[in-house]
Order: C-alpha cells, then structure tokens, then sequence
C-alpha cells in the first residue's frame, strides 16, 4: 500500500483535501470517487508526510465532534440502521472538513470488509483508543451500539474534567503570566534607568539591588535564548513521549507529585475501573481484556506493572491477589474486587469503584483551584516584595542623604 495526497471536489461543491492508502494511482482514483468525491489531482507521497498529514488532522477535530460521532451513530444502530447507511447519514451531517474526509475513509474500508474498530484505528489520532478499543470490543460481542454509547459516555466524562481543570488553572495561569511580564518589563527598561540615576547621584546600592542589576544584564544580554528555552521546554516534553524509558518516568513522576496526583492518579483509577468493569460486563475473556485495558491507559508505569499482572493471572492467580502484589492500587480496589470475584458481581464492584474516583477525580478537580490559589500569592507576593525593596532600599538611601 502506498500513500496519496489528493485534492477533490464533494458532493456539496466544496474543496477538500487528504492524505490516503491505495494499492497505485488507478485505484486511488476509484477509490476517491467511492467516497463520493470528484478528483482534482492525485499524487504519491511519502509515508511519513501521509502520518505527518494525520497528524495535523487530529488537531483540527475536538473531542466534542467525536462525541457527536460517536452519539449519533450508536443512536441509528440501535434504530435497527445498517452500518454503512448509519455512516452516510453521519457524514452527511458532519460540518467538520477533517473529520468528513476520516469518515468517508472509513465508509470505504467497511465498504470493503475492514471492520469498523480496524478503519477508525487507521485514522491515525482522529479517534481515541478507547473509542476504537469499545468498538472492537462491541463487534465482538454484538453489543455495537452500546459499545458507541459506552464511548461517548466515557469520553463526555473526560471532555468535563478537561473543561473542569482548565477553568482551575485560568485564574493561576493568568496571574503567573502577567506578574511575570511585569517583572521583565521591570527588569529590562525600569531597573537599568532608576540605578543609573542613583549611581549618578552617589547613592551606594544595596546587595539586593545589585543583585537585580545582575539578573537585570543577564536578562538583556540573553533574552533571546531564554525565549527560546520557553520554546524548546514543552518539545522536549512531546520528544520525551516518545521514549519508553523516559515515558514510564514522566508518568510515574505524575502519580507521585502531591498535587498533580490529585488528577491523574485518581483519572487513571477512574478510567481502570470503569474500562474493566465494561469488558468483565461484554464477556471478554482474561487474555483479550487486558490486552484491549492495558494500552487505553495512557500511562507507560500503569502499563508495565499491568502486563505483569496479566502473566500471573494466567497462570492460575486471582485478579485481586495479582493487582495486590503490584503495589500501586489502594484497598477499596483490591478489596471491591476480590468481593466481585468471590461473589460473581466483578462487574457491579468495578462500576461502583468508577463511581467513586470518578467523584474524587471531580471533587480534587473542583478543589485544584483553591490549592493553587495560596501557591500563587505566596509567588507573587514574593515576587513584588523582591521588586520593591530593591527599589526602596536605595531611595530611602537617598532620601536620608538629603536630609542630613
């Protein structure tokens, strides 16, 4: 399979344009007006500029859109809708260039006998894990339409807690950036003139207000790097992803900060339970369901330590027992689930743990504000008393020179 970039015509009249896979450029252009577009140049491309294109793709679709996706289609299948006429209704009321042209690509594959969970997935980050592996799950279970609920659901559920903390961090972000910026701009163009007039003057300078005239030189003869290392800060975050070792740190770093824990311990709780509790519930064997669970995470140590948990499983070792030995769930986790092994209700304990973190995860979210609040005053206050006394301490040296 090779990879085409393409410009085309839709059935409304309105440009588009992609990236696809197709055996050579005749059947790419059948292939194009099998989605119902009108080809206006095809040309092969690289592989890695086609995941590059897929990549940019995903930016441009919001969570909410896939919702919206997920939603409507689970809301026709359970009308008792084909899959393929499900599809087409969805695409013909998606507003979003990006998304459309995923969907058309999907249509196609199941239109050519590519399962629907195996089409999504080809699509690079348009669509999350967890919505693929929930409709994979669905397919084999026959419960496909409320696998697509079960989806949109969960991902509802994470488009609030992202919304929730980014409402938090507003008010601390803002008050960071613009005591910061007032402090550069004190540093770079106040600082410099007030201490030459001083020095002019023969007013001796303290130790603090030299040592600001020093931040101040550094600031002005390297400002151009340190902008550049604000630049280079979240790439080596995005590149550090990238590496496993360096992966499973960062996000055993992120259960371990007082804080930051707060979030994303209980969110991985939260998301654990509920996941298995949805498996354990559609029947899927132990083998598949950790091999469908573990990935969907998102956390790299989670993921480790959970693949050791599958290999005693199998060989013959309770849930409970397995998870206990890892040493990173609380009690009520190992405790819930050995009573739901006990007593057959696996399922209903799990549903019931995702309640729980899930109101965790929502409260710490709703108290993130008001734990950061003091955090930032305490910053900011230093910040201006540095500020001021380095200002004060030399004019009230003037001031008393005067008066004698």
């Amino acid at each position: 399979m090779s990879f085409f970039a393409y410009s085309a015509i839709d059935a409304n009249g309105q440009a588009v344009k992609g990236t696809f896979e197709s055996e050579n450029l005749d059947s790419a252009s059948v292939d194009l007006k099998a989605k119902g577009l009108y080809p206006i140049s095809i040309e092969a491309t690289s592989s890695r500029l086609g995941n590059l294109y897929k990549a940019y793709a995903s930016f441009q679709v919001g969570r909410i859109e896939v919702i919206e996706f997920a939603q409507g289609l689970a809301v026709m299948l359970r009308a008792g809708l084909p899959i393929l006429t499900s599809l087409e209704d969805v695409i013909d009321s998606t507003a979003n260039k990006a998304l459309k042209n995923a969907l058309l690509d999907v249509r196609q594959k199941v239109e050519q006998g590519t399962p629907v969970s195996r089409a999504l997935a080809l699509q690079g980050a348009i669509f999350p894990d967890i919505l693929n592996t929930l409709v994979s799950v669905g397919e084999e279970t026959g419960r496909f339409d409320a696998s697509l609920q079960e989806a949109a659901d969960h991902l509802m559920r994470v488009q609030n807690l992202a919304d929730a903390i980014k409402k938090a961090l507003m008010y601390p972000a803002f008050a960071i950036s613009t005591t910061l910026s007032a402090l550069v701009f004190w540093l770079a163009f106040v600082l410099p003139k007030l201490t030459g007039t001083m020095t002019s003057m023969g007013v001796k300078l303290p130790p603090l207000t030299l040592a600001l005239i020093a931040v101040s030189a550094l600031f002005k003869a390297h400002w151009g790097k340190m902008m550049l290392s604000l630049l280079i800060f979240p790439i080596s975050i995005y590149l550090m992803g990238k590496n496993k070792k360096a992966r499973y740190y960062r996000d055993l770093a992120a259960i371990r900060i007082p804080i930051v824990k707060l979030i994303v311990f209980n969110k991985l709780l939260a998301s654990f339970a509920e996941q298995f509790g949805i498996l354990v519930g559609a029947g899927i064997s132990v083998d598949r369901l950790f091999d469908l669970l573990i990935p969907s995470l998102g956390n790299e140590y989670f993921e480790v330590k959970l693949w050791k948990a599958k290999e005693t499983i199998l060989n013959g070792n309770l849930i409970s027992v397995s998870l206990k030995e890892l040493n990173i769930f609380p009690n009520i986790v190992i405790r819930m689930i050995s009573i739901g092994e006990t007593t057959g209700t696996l399922d209903t304990q799990l549903k019931f743990l995702s309640g729980y973190y899930a109101k965790k995860l929502n409260d710490a979210t709703d108290s993130l504000g008001k734990m950061i609040e003091p955090i930032v005053m305490i910053v900011i206050g230093g910040l201006f008393a540095v500020i001021i006394m380095g200002l004060m301490l030399p004019i009230y040296d003037l001031v008393s020179k005067m008066g004698k």
